[in-house]
């Protein structure tokens, strides 16, 4: 017969895993929601720095457009464009008269608080949101030589 075990005379001790204390764990949330808050903060910053006076005078201008002005390559590629893109109460058709004048306008404010000519490609999307629809869209785009040969805003491109 086999005799019965005999129990061990070794402490055995177990550890806990370690704990935080919940006042280390609050400072430690709090200074990561500032460090987000802060690089966010400069991101946003660097990123409208170059356009945010052309924003506020189109917005000067042109009240409830809420103007959005960007400027760059498309994904690293493709020629320097400033897109200017703000919304509009009417319908910016093909025909329309008030959307010519808008964008002479924008046009105009644009040359006198930017050097247009480092850019390569300009953009104006004029945008009518229209509730439970779809939202109607008319773009006038120039090139750096449209722009130089014709002041106005008879150059237009779909």
């Amino acid at each position: 017969m086999t005799e019965p075990e005999q129990p061990s005379r070794d402490v055995v001790t177990f550890t806990r895993p370690r704990e935080f204390s919940g006042k280390y764990l609050v400072i430690g949330l709090l200074a990561l929601g500032i460090a987000a808050t802060a690089l966010m903060f400069v991101y946003w910053d660097q990123h409208t720095r170059p356009f945010r006076s052309l924003r506020e005078a189109i917005g000067r201008e042109f009240r409830h457009s809420r103007p959005n002005v960007e400027g760059g390559r498309a994904k690293g590629r493709g020629p320097w464009t400033l897109r200017i893109s703000m919304s509009v109460d009417f319908p910016p058709g093909e025909d329309s008269p008030r959307a010519n004048q808008i964008v002479d306008r924008v046009l105009e404010i644009t040359r006198q608080t930017h050097d247009i000519d480092e850019f390569e490609k300009i953009e104006i999307n004029l945008i009518q949101f229209i509730p439970q629809e779809l939202a109607k869209t008319r773009t006038f785009t120039w090139t750096a030589d449209q722009l130089k040969t014709s002041p106005q805003t008879d150059v237009e491109q779909p």
